[in-house]
């Protein structure tokens, strides 16, 4: 800032600058740097008034509520639901903390927090001390953690290689007399070789099942950890004692072998949030900015740019801001946000959008909304609540992980102490209690949702959808009756010039000429179609004199012959000398703007507002599914009905206001029908509240202020049916993760306490387990 300054010239010198000064001045940068030592000694604690813990949460709720901050962190290393909760409740109690969602599926942490009491550094290091790498999006750490985890495999499993080769030579002493020296030979290094598997293979484990074990958030983890280490401390006493029942081996293989699990299991994770993680990154971190300085624009942080900064982009750069074109012409991409994989054609005073990519050409463009008030920054806001919140069966299942764990572990215990009391030795129970507890998966029941919330939200981010309601997957596959506003979800919403009848015998060409010029100094909307239509195919405007404004019409002379263009009234001479023109064949629905020439008529201009083009195939899939469509609008009864029976649309409401809307599909939910309302985010909303499933047709308008469930961002017809088919995998593969979870566990735990499968078994069938819900999830995209 003090480089930047302007009265700086050289940066060397900020010192000298009167901000530095200033600043000094007031206490903001300290005055000596034993201020600075006795600052940093500071504890933190002494921002509050008091120091009763009740007191200090009062002061910090009151802060909180003038003003706070959001942060959202990528979070690494979770390897199970249960960790997302640990981190939330250890957040929850941390000082400044006033909200937090921490969710596995995405590896993502969201919290608003007071400045005053805490910082990002603070937020990141309190999830660091649990075992955790927190980074801000776009820190480029998750290659190297990659890396690091891969090498603790990779020493892992060529340590139990080693393991389980000794151990199969000790074990020949089954069959043969070994001496003493020779089993502490082959025993020694078995020992050492495992000993570095479990607290370096397994260090990460151990650390998330203590905190689970602190915070009562008991996981795989805590299992695991009381599996190896049962097998291992009875494999030191056997040892020591110089026994060659050994089970190193088994020990050493179940943290190889989750090792490799979830090296597995981050691999499928990465495949399922990549379209995600891509459309997170459509916000750029640099953006050009163009000053008196720097007029071609020079690269700063995209945090600076504020609304009407003028910035520059460049082929194959991203928008990082909404705004209109004030130089330039070219080709963007917008489909990261409509799915609508052509690009688009801009000029100067276009409006573009954020997240859009350019394709061809240069553009300066004047920023409107920025940041989070920018499209892509309102998607993602939206996206990241709607992947945060949790669905009621969601929270059920969450917080039935919370006692299975401990019954698991006390299950175990049982089955050991049954099993000796019926005689076993002490090795086999030992090894049946370690099955049990390590053949379970809490993971399977905890990511089932989690999981296919991604993908679904992610598939229909891909194509266009945005979702702010995870809900609206499982409304979408209930609803049994539709009801449509008319203007900008099955029409255009734009009111334009359709079509130009000819009458007589000039050309279109002629007809434009005659038009455009008697509507040259018209602000009207009719005016401004003609004039664009004219200048589209070129004409030259013709020499009019005369020209005289009326209330329904505009008249001028050309080579001595009357020209008038107007209304019906207007005209009613000249179409009187036209008794062949057809006009009431017209659609209803349209507005018609009569011209003459020579007292004859020459001319009818067609106004309206079109169908979009996949209107008609979307209500034919829905009319083919079965479901109720109705057809409402504020227009007129017989404009609405013209446009239903286009659609093959039988029952339609004209003239319904808002609060109307909304009343009738009150009173269709009263005959039993679920209703998904399709309309403006905005001006529908009323009738979108009522809705059992709010669809909102993206106009342009602030995403924020939409009452909706999810948002069609390219204002497609057949986005209604695409959704509606992706709700439908979305909730097969929700039911297919959770009975599978439940089958696995209500089949596997008994087969264990039989005592028909060893440890290894045993957690190899739980990582495939968990895997088998991530692939199952996988299948969701790649049949996408």
């Amino acid at each position: 800032m003090l480089i930047e300054s302007s009265d700086a010239g050289d940066p060397g010198l900020f010192r000298e600058t009167k901000l530095f000064k200033k600043c000094r001045e007031i206490g903001i940068i300290p005055r000596s740097e034993a201020e600075l030592v006795e600052r940093a000694q500071e504890s933190p604690t002494t921002v509050f008034p008091q120091t009763d813990l009740v007191q200090e949460r009062d002061y910090q709720e009151s802060t909180a509520a003038a003003s706070f901050l959001s942060l959202t962190l990528n979070v690494t290393l979770m390897w199970c639901p249960a960790c997302a909760w640990v981190i939330e409740e250890t957040l929850k109690r941390s000082p400044g903390i006033i909200s937090v969602s921490c969710n596995f599926a995405t590896d993502r942490v969201r919290c608003d927090y007071n400045p005053v009491l805490t910082s990002p550094q603070r937020i990141i290091d309190s999830i660091k001390g649990l075992g955790y790498q927190a980074l801000l999006p776009g820190e480029e750490t998750e290659a190297r953690e990659k890396k690091v985890e891969f090498i603790r495999f990779v020493v892992s499993a060529l340590l139990t290689m080693n393991v389980m080769m000794l151990s199969f030579a000790l074990y020949s002493g089954f069959f043969t007399e070994f001496s003493r020296e020779t089993i502490w030979k082959l025993s020694w290094p078995i020992f050492i070789m495992a000993t570095v598997v479990l607290f370096y293979g397994g260090r990460n484990i151990y650390r998330r099942a203590w905190v689970g074990i602190t915070t009562a958030a008991f996981s795989m983890e805590t299992l695991i950890t009381a599996g190896s280490f049962s097998a291992y401390f009875y494999s030191i006493f056997g040892l020591l004692s110089g026994s060659i029942h050994l089970y190193f081996d088994t020990a050493s293989m179940l943290i190889t072998l989750v090792l490799l699990g979830k090296l597995l299991e981050r691999r499928a994770k990465t495949e399922v949030q990549a379209d995600l993680a891509n459309f997170f990154s459509l916000r750029p971190t640099k953006v050009k900015i163009c000053s008196d300085q720097y007029p071609q624009g020079r690269y700063v942080a995209a945090d600076n740019l504020r609304k009407g900064d003028t910035f520059r982009v460049e082929e194959s750069e991203v928008l990082a801001a909404d705004g209109f074109i004030l130089d330039g012409e070219g080709a963007v991409d917008e489909s990261s946000l409509t799915g609508e994989p052509l690009p688009i054609t801009n000029k100067p005073k276009d409006l573009v959008k954020s997240g859009s990519k350019v394709l061809q050409g240069t553009f300066e463009i004047r920023a409107e909304g920025v940041g989070e008030d920018s499209v892509v920054g309102q998607m993602i806001a939206i996206m990241e609540k709607a992947l945060g919140e949790k669905t009621p069966f969601e929270g059920k299942a969450e917080s039935a992980l919370q006692w299975f764990v401990p019954v698991i572990i006390a299950l175990g215990v049982g089955t050991g102490l049954v099993c000796l009391l019926s005689g076993l030795t002490v090795e086999q129970a030992m090894i049946r209690a370690v099955t049990v507890m390590v053949i379970s998966c809490p993971c399977t029941l905890g990511i089932a949702i989690p999981m296919a919330r991604v993908a679904g939200i992610s598939l229909a981010g891909r194509n266009g959808i945005l979702v702010r309601d995870f809900t609206s997957f499982e409304q979408a596959d209930k609803v049994n009756s539709f009801v449509l506003d008319k203007t900008g979800t099955v029409t255009k919403g734009q009111w334009s010039l359709l079509e130009v009848i000819r009458v007589g015998s000039l050309s279109k060409n002629e007809i434009l000429a005659l038009a455009a010029s008697l509507e040259k100094e018209s602000d009207h909307l009719i005016a401004a179609e003609i004039i664009k239509e004219a200048a589209k195919v070129h004409v030259q405007l013709a020499n009019l004199e005369e020209i005289e404004v009326f209330d329904n019409g505009i008249s001028g002379t050309f080579d001595d012959e009357k020209v008038r263009i107007g209304s019906r009234e207007f005209l009613a001479r000249e179409l009187k000398a036209s008794p062949d023109l057809a006009v009431d064949a017209i659609k209803p629905e349209h507005s018609l703007v009569f011209m003459g020439y020579a007292g004859r008529m020459c001319a009818v201009f067609v106004f309206g507002d079109e169908l979009k083009s996949n209107s008609i195939p979307a209500m034919n899939r829905l009319h083919a599914a079965g479901y109720r469509v109705t057809l409402v609008s504020g227009d007129d009864d017989q404009t609405t009905k013209s446009i239903a029976e286009e659609l093959g649309i039988e029952d339609a409401q004209g003239g319904q206001l808002p609060q109307e809307k909304a009343n009738f599909i009150s009173t269709v939910q009263q005959q039993g029908q679920l209703v998904a309302m399709v309309g403006d985010g905005i001006n529908d909303a009323p009738a979108l509240i009522q809705a059992d499933l709010a669809i909102a047709v993206h106009s342009g308008s602030d995403l924020g202020k939409e009452a909706a469930d999810l948002t069609l961002m390219r204002g497609d017809p057949l986005q209604i049916w695409d959704f509606i088919q992706l709700a439908k995998r979305v909730k097969r593969k929700i039911y297919q993760n959770l009975g599978f979870s439940f089958f696995y566990n209500l089949v596997s735990i008994p087969i264990a306490i039989s005592g028909l499968l060893s440890p290894l078994i045993a957690v190899c069938a739980m990582l495939l387990s968990s895997l088998s819900v991530i692939g199952n999830t996988l299948l969701l995209l790649k049949r996408a």
